[in-house]
């Protein structure tokens, strides 16, 4: 410990009061006003933005990971509806489409002309190409339409023999039981 003999030696004033610093209203108003980050020290600053950089970090992050994942869900479901309705596809008979026959049908002493389109649909283990473009049997085809004729403008029931001729003509070509039905899809007198 310092003696008080040896601090008057140091010239130093001992007993004097040092003054505190004055502290007016302004001071203090203005310390106030730069508000409560202002007032805080440098190392809590970097502290809280580093907090704040994390979480908009992270909330980007777990945005794009639910994207993702919604993403990846919404493919997944498109597979599986995809593949079941593959299954559906093949669970269907296979099926032939003739389109667009103008057969003419002698009406009185004139011509009307008949748009017709069927499809027929094959057995469960048939397969065939498309025979819509064959001349030959589209030529067969319009014999046994003609050959209903006036029938066909009269009545339900003569629709129902000339489905069932297409059906016989249709095995003819192919083979037996290659064709089980024939569905007429359009049916217009022009």
């Amino acid at each position: 410990m310092v003696r008080r003999a040896e601090l008057d030696k140091m010239d130093l004033p001992f007993d004097e009061e040092v003054p505190a610093p004055e502290s007016t209203e302004e001071t203090t108003v203005e310390a106030g006003k730069k508000g409560w980050l202002s007032s805080r020290g440098r190392k809590f600053k970097l502290g809280l933005f580093g907090v704040v950089g994390c979480l908009l970090i992270s909330g980007i992050v777990w945005g794009i990971w639910s994207a993702v994942g919604v993403y990846q869900e919404k493919k997944a479901v498109m597979a599986r509806e995809k593949a079941a309705a593959g299954k559906k596809l093949a669970a269907a008979a296979p099926r032939l489409v003739f389109q667009d026959f103008l057969v003419p049908l002698p009406v009185g002493d004139g011509y009307r002309i008949l748009l017709i389109n069927f499809v027929a649909e094959l057995g469960k283990n048939k397969n065939q190409s498309d025979l819509n473009g064959n001349a030959g049997i589209r030529r067969q085809v319009m014999n046994a339409i003609q050959l209903r004729g006036n029938e066909l403008v009269s009545s339900v029931q003569s629709r129902e023999l000339l489905k069932k001729d297409l059906v016989g003509l249709m095995n003819q070509i192919l083979g037996e039981g290659a064709v089980t039905n024939v569905y007429l899809t359009d049916f217009t007198f022009i």
